[in-house]
């Protein structure tokens, strides 16, 4: 090959590599954020999209959030929507859905639309904006441009004076950001204000705790030095396979922590977690299944902090790329989730924060509890995965799912150790969940498309080198009893059921009238309650004709034994009926967890690498 030629091809490749630059860089979409005034709630959202092709174009409001699995109907806080051309000249549009805007535009290749969003709520992924802050959940906020989601996003803030911004996104100066495409833009929630911070590292990431505090504004070094803990427990957990520089797959992470009255929960992001508290760090009253307010923090953060691989990395098939307009479904919740609570609480027990006690009574607890779920006998794990919809907004009218469902966590979370104790016996504990993990992520992990059920079954049970997928079928997939005892065994763990035959029960859920009586919120099938007649939403006045308050009710059942029949006054639709109460022993039994006094070696051995106790 001549010079010439060489040359020339060289030259035609500059040119090719320009061009494809430039059209990369104008196809990216260009929003900017501004504020009115704190007391109306509205921010001012502006959105630039170029090359533009066809007769119109179609922005909408995403219907759900990743990690929030119900409709939340975010186009409901959408208002002054208006669309223009390069020129400023006024386009025409018209919504086509609930959630769609779509504009002609008559010849243009670019358009600027712009409209406003209402916020004032921090629950999981709203937005909220006042005099204090502003929080944005990025799919209540940000319109996309549809069939335009792999675009680029730059975003640009009009800070108000004194704050300052705090996010996951990539920064390009103190007010603009940039995201590889929709996806990632949306799922970096944004934190406005004059929060405090506090950084630590771990294995070349550094980790952002942000804290924006309007109840005590209490130091919170001592749960800064604890998350800095737990994250050096979990982070080395997949080293061998994220391939980076730094064993986490980022170099930066955020959490973002509200304490605020009246809210909670928390939800993951790709580098970033959003988590809300509503009291201080310094509170440390009781929480049954978790010790105290102190240590359920702790979980919460370390749960939020592990689905950094464990479903935004590592996750099921139908979940992306994401389509945010309508339900999707996934019978896989329960690992996405479960698995997420199991190494959650554990990398606690492992990083020294809970004692081995202290978490296998969180888990005799959380089991416990499942046990007396009446929806074990309607729905499997896989089913109330894929059944999650029905919990959230989408369903306002009266339902019985207080008897038919259950928590995919809880279950998801059990199966966690059923299924690392039988991988440990299988491999005389030279395997574990943790390959399991570390064997899915190497196949699903993003930037491949995620995984399907049988993928599951099938990585297990190649880890286990033993057929696991009966485990599944009669435990996840089916509705068999879980053997406790005998997975437990298997890491020198006894398991106590207890029945309390003493004990009377009634078999309903309760919450206080606005009188301050019980008002019955839910009837156990089968229970005292349900055989003598009890329906929800009747009022408890009176107890053997004695007038009992909310406060008074669980003791005056307490001061029975079964088989005492009791009378109780309740208002029904307005009116006063005498119901008569033949009160029954709970059929739950309660589980406690201990370890065995005289373990084999081989139980020891598991208890001891399952537990990080050296």
């Amino acid at each position: 090959m001549s010079n010439r030629i060489l040359n020339g091809s060289l030259y035609v490749a500059i040119l090719v590599i320009l061009n494809c630059c430039a059209v990369r860089a104008a196809d990216a979409l260009h929003y900017e954020l501004h504020f009115e005034r704190p007391s109306t709630h509205l921010m001012d959202v502006t959105i630039h999209a170029a090359d533009l092709k066809g007769p119109s174009a179609e922005f909408a409001m995403p219907d759900w959030a990743p990690g929030s699995y119900y409709l939340q109907n975010y186009s409901a806080n959408i208002q002054g929507f208006h669309a223009t051309n390069s020129d400023g000249k006024p386009l025409a549009w018209r919504k086509t859905d609930s959630q769609t805007w779509r504009v002609e535009l008559g010849g243009a290749s670019a358009v600027t639309i712009s409209y406003q969003v209402f916020g004032d709520t921090l629950r999981n992924n709203q937005a909220q904006y006042n005099e204090r802050h502003v929080f944005i959940g990025g799919p209540s906020v940000w319109m996309y441009l549809v069939g335009g989601k792999e675009r680029p996003v730059d975003l640009s803030i009009a800070v108000p004076e004194g704050w300052k911004v705090a996010t996951g996104m990539e920064r390009t100066s103190d007010h603009t950001f940039r995201s590889t495409n929709f996806d990632w833009f949306a799922d970096a929630p944004l934190e406005i204000s004059d929060f405090a911070e506090k950084d630590f590292q771990v294995l070349g990431t550094t980790y952002h705790v942000i804290v924006h505090d309007v109840v005590g504004q209490k130091d919170f070094g001592k749960f800064a030095d604890d998350m800095q803990k737990f994250v050096a427990t979990i982070v080395p957990m997949f080293s061998s396979v994220t391939g980076a520089e730094q064993p986490a797959p980022f170099k930066d992470y955020w959490f973002l922590f509200h304490i605020w009255p009246n809210t909670g929960g928390g939800l993951e992001h790709l580098n970033s977690t959003q988590i809300n508290f509503t009291t201080d760090w310094d509170m440390q009253s009781p929480v049954p299944g978790y010790g105290t307010q102190y240590s359920l923090k702790l979980f919460v953060t370390s749960h939020e902090f592990f689905h950094a691989w464990n479903v935004k990395r590592l996750r099921p098939r139908p979940l992306g790329p994401f389509d945010y307009s309508q339900m999707v479904h996934t019978p896989s919740l329960w690992i996405s989730e479960g698995f997420t609570s199991y190494y959650g609480a554990l990398a606690l027990e492992r990083a020294g924060l809970v004692t081995p006690q202290q978490y296998l009574d969180g888990i005799g607890n959380m089991i416990t509890n499942f046990e007396q779920s009446p929806g074990r006998r309607e729905r499997t794990i896989e089913d109330t995965s894929w059944d999650t919809w029905f919990n959230g907004d989408v369903v306002s009218q009266a339902n019985n799912l207080k008897n038919t469902n259950y928590s995919y966590y809880d279950g998801g979370q059990i199966m966690g150790h059923i299924l690392d104790f039988a991988i440990r016996k299988g491999t005389n504990n030279q395997k574990s969940l943790d390959d399991w993990m570390r064997l899915m992520y190497s196949r699903y992990a993003l930037p491949k498309p995620g995984f399907q059920p049988d993928d599951a079954i099938k990585a297990a049970s190649e880890v286990a080198g033993t057929d696991l997928s009966s485990v599944f079928q009669k435990y996840i997939s089916g509705k068999e009893p879980i053997p406790y005892e005998e997975y437990f065994a298997y890491a020198g763990i006894s398991v106590e059921k207890k029945l309390d035959s003493e004990k009377a029960w009634l078999g309903v859920s309760q919450s206080k009238s606005d009188d301050g009586h019980t008002k019955i919120s839910n009837v156990i099938p089968g229970s005292s309650a349900d055989k003598a007649g009890l329906d929800r939403d009747d009022i408890v006045i009176g107890i053997d004709g004695r007038s009992v308050d909310e406060d008074a009710f669980s003791g005056a059942i307490l001061e029975h034994k079964p088989g005492d029949t009791l009378q109780m006054t309740v208002i029904r639709l307005g009116r006063v009926k005498e119901i008569p109460v033949t009160l029954a022993p709970s059929p739950y039994p309660t589980y406690t967890l201990k370890p065995m006094e005289n373990p084999t070696e081989e139980q020891q051995a598991i208890y001891n690498s399952w537990m990080g106790i050296k």
